[in-house]
C-alpha cells in the first residue's frame, strides 16, 4: 500500500481474490474471513481461534481447499502479526502467528482427507 502503513498479502482464503491487510505499526492482520466462527462472544480474546473456525468451516465449507491454501496461511503467520482482526468472530491477541499455523494444519488436514 502506498501509506507505508500497511503489507500487501497474498491472496487469501476463503476466495482467492481476497487479501488481508497486515497493518505494520501496531502487527494487526486485517483477517476478513479467516478464523470466521459463530456466535456472540467477547471483542477480543487470548484463546484457540481454530477450534471455533474449524467448527464453521465444517459447517459451511466456505474455504477454497487448494494445495496452496495452508502454504498461503502460513506465509502470513511470518509476518508475526500481534493481534488477528476478525471480520465474523471475536479478534485474537497474543500467539497469533501460532493461531496462523495450526489454522494451516487444519487445512492440510482437510486437503489430506479430501483426496482420493
Amino acid at each position: 500500500m502506498a501509506s507505508g502503513y500497511a503489507t500487501s498479502t497474498p491472496p487469501c482464503p476463503p476466495g482467492w481474490e481476497v487479501r488481508v491487510i497486515f497493518e505494520e505499526t501496531t502487527a494487526t492482520l486485517l483477517c476478513g474471513d479467516l478464523f470466521t466462527h459463530m456466535g456472540n462472544g467477547p471483542g477480543l480474546v487470548e484463546t484457540d481461534l481454530v477450534g471455533p473456525a474449524s467448527t464453521a468451516e465444517d459447517l459451511f465449507r466456505a474455504t477454497c481447499l487448494t494445495p496452496d491454501t495452508a502454504p498461503t496461511i502460513r506465509r502470513l503467520a511470518e509476518l508475526a502479526p500481534r493481534t488477528l482482526a476478525l471480520m465474523h468472530g471475536s479478534s485474537f491477541t497474543g500467539d497469533a502467528a501460532g493461531q496462523l499455523r495450526a489454522l494451516a494444519d487444519y487445512y492440510d488436514k482437510r486437503l489430506t482427507q479430501a483426496r482420493p
